[in-house]
């Protein structure tokens, strides 16, 4: 069951109506039991992991309430780690995976047992079993609130990626429904469908159909950049959608859950880009791997050693390195055990370790030169210049494999070719026109409706445009969001709320 179907509206619906129905004690309750539902509904099966490392994740926990040990916290982290794994990689294993399943009795692992947003909730688990162990929080001795908070319905899917103390308090509290919590939930909810429907569906036709074949496509020079451009913005439009309705249906149920993503294409700077781009796995890579390692004996005491050598900043500096190449590993694993996951995390790492060894040249150059660095067409152009190095990362990720997407590259050296526009004829037998891939109307759509997340986004950079709205005539204001809906059922990709699941949701 998608976001974007009819059904999880109808259940969505549901939920909420009976959630405000019950006492602000038991709603909890409620939500557990809805989140559960929602797994049974999206594949008979899927509870079942979620139960597994919750109650993993309980045990451990309340253990550590008690005795902490760091041989038990290593082996509560290995058993989550290991069901990961298990199942989300055990395709990636091949036959010899499969053979030895098969010696040890099990057979092939059906599909079921791969549920959704696995690697989202094995990283909350391990989150929260570190915050107690570090005595962040105290351990939860109820394990149904545990479940809940590894199962929260809407944020399994994609994120984000939440921490234990964000969500318990706000659980344990009762919620009274709040008109201004459903309006502006539903806002927020309609801006998500419509950068996933109106906009995300249309920039995936655009750039398959100009990368069809990758290193074979008819394609080549400036329509190259167009489509690592569609691509890029493609993942953004429907990833940050995705997070726009997940947290719609939070303001709507009282819950806030935080923010994912801040105007990314707007930074100036690579690591400013990913403070910006999926905020909440950022800083958990901070939190759980960046600050072990920097953090960790042995990292101390290589400062301790070599600063006598090569200097204390310097010795510091190494250890940052070191810290940052396993992050972007971890990074790049999490998301799958294949090259072009990990071509893309050593791309970014190699930036931010050259940005972090040369950061002191580049405070010199900034005092040296403020006026040129506080002018307009330098932040013009540093904008550029980070927004087309983060769409090479992301290209990385579309990428077949890394000898196609190489052999693609090549062609933006060559001379622009590839049909911009031809007639084609319908199922109907009518001829025409298509642009890229889409007809005249939908390219038209693509364009009015960038145009409108363009100038939408500028205004949320200063203050959020549903606080504007509210402020408006209600007899208007409900008039535009009626407009709006209509414009996101009739505009979005094949006409309705059923088109599919989202790019992350695989993870």
């Amino acid at each position: 069951m998608s976001l974007v179907s009819v059904y999880f509206l109808i259940f969505l619906a549901v939920c909420v109506l009976v959630y405000y129905l019950l006492p602000g004690k038991v709603q909890w309750i409620w939500l557990l039991l809805s989140s559960l539902v929602f797994y049974v509904l999206c594949d008979f099966g899927l509870v079942i992991i979620p139960i597994l490392d919750a109650l993993i994740a309980w045990i451990f926990g309340n253990v550590f309430g008690t005795k902490k040990k760091k041989g038990l916290m290593v082996l509560a982290i290995f058993l989550l780690v290991a069901v990961l794994i298990l199942l989300k990689y055990a395709g990636w294993f091949g036959t010899g995976w499969t053979d030895l399943l098969s010696l040890l009795g099990f057979g092939r692992l059906p599909g079921y047992l791969v549920p959704l947003g696995i690697s989202y909730f094995t990283i909350m688990a391990i989150a929260y079993l570190v915050d107690v162990y570090r005595g962040v929080v105290p351990a939860e001795t109820s394990y149904p609130k545990l479940l809940l908070f590894l199962s929260f319905f809407p944020i399994i899917t994609q994120g984000p990626i939440c921490r234990y103390k964000e969500l318990s308090e706000q659980f344990a509290t009762g919620h009274k429904f709040r008109y201004e919590n459903l309006t502006f939930g539903i806002q927020r909810m309609l801006w998500g469908f419509f950068k996933k429907l109106v906009i995300s569906e249309r920039l995936a036709v655009l750039s398959m159909h100009i990368t069809e074949g990758w290193g074979t496509s008819s394609y080549s020079g400036i329509w190259v950049i167009v489509s690592i451009f569609a691509l890029s913005f493609r993942l953004y439009m429907d990833f940050s959608g995705c997070i726009d309705i997940v947290i719609g249906v939070g303001e709507i149920l009282g819950i806030r859950l935080p923010e994912n993503f801040n105007h990314s294409y707007l930074s100036r700077t690579i690591p400013e880009f990913w403070r910006r781009w999926h905020i909440t796995l950022g800083t958990w890579l901070k939190d759980y791997v960046m600050y072990s390692i920097t953090m960790s004996k042995p990292a101390k005491e290589f400062t301790k050693r070599a600063k006598k050598g090569i200097g204390r900043k310097a010795a510091a500096t190494i250890v940052t390195c070191v810290g940052i190449l396993f992050v972007w590993l971890v990074y790049a694993l999490w998301h799958d055990i294949s090259a072009v996951f990990l071509l893309s995390g050593a791309f970014f790492a190699v930036i931010i370790i050259l940005s972090t060894v040369f950061d002191p040249l580049i405070r010199k150059f900034r005092k040296r030169f403020s006026k040129l660095v506080e002018s307009i067409p330098y932040k013009i152009f540093m904008t550029l210049r980070t927004m087309l190095l983060s769409m090479m990362g992301a290209y990385f990720v579309f990428m077949p494999t890394v000898r196609d997407g190489a052999a693609y590259l090549f062609h933006i050296g060559k001379v622009p070719a590839g049909k911009i526009t031809e007639m084609v004829v319908n199922s109907d037998g009518v001829s025409e026109l298509q642009i890229l891939g889409l007809d005249l109307p939908d390219f038209l759509v693509l364009v009015l409706a960038f145009i409108l997340w363009i100038v939408v986004s500028r205004l949320h950079a200063k203050k959020d445009p549903r606080e504007r709205i509210a402020g408006w005539n209600i007899v208007i204001r409900w008039a535009v969001l009626v407009v709006f809906v209509l414009v996101v059922v009739l505009l979005g990709k094949y006409g309705g709320l059923d088109t599919g699941s989202f790019v992350y949701q695989a993870f």
